[in-house]
């Protein structure tokens, strides 16, 4: 319990995961809404969180999404089910309200921040 705890604490602490090689400008936005939102808090670039009862890495993400982007911006929209990690989506579900509330822009920044685009 103790060790869930700390981890979490340094999830938060530590942000976000870093930009992908190469990150656009465009994808800068995208950087920036994961750090302000606290996705970092759950979810890595590389690291399976679920281990410690948080989130999916955004490689995971990514590869659950590959050729369905658009339906990744659906989900940030709280507009389907997830596919990743469907027994955790009970934590992300307050998230996604704060985040649907983003505009379409964002979204598409914040998804291709996700998927590495």
């Amino acid at each position: 319990m103790k060790r869930n705890l700390l981890v979490f604490l340094v999830a938060i602490l530590a942000g976000a995961a870093p930009p992908p090689v190469g990150a656009s400008e465009e994808g800068e936005i995208g950087i920036q809404l994961f750090q302000e939102r606290g996705c970092g808090a759950c979810h890595d670039r590389t690291e399976d969180q679920t281990l410690y009862r948080l989130g999916p890495s955004l490689n995971q993400i990514a590869e659950a999404y590959k050729g369905h982007e658009d339906d990744l911006e659906l989900f940030l929209k709280g507009g389907c089910e997830p596919i990743v990690d469907e027994v955790r989506f009970e934590i992300m579900h307050g998230e996604i309200v704060k985040i649907k509330g983003l505009s379409d822009s964002q979204i598409r920044d914040l998804r291709k921040y996700i998927c590495g685009e």
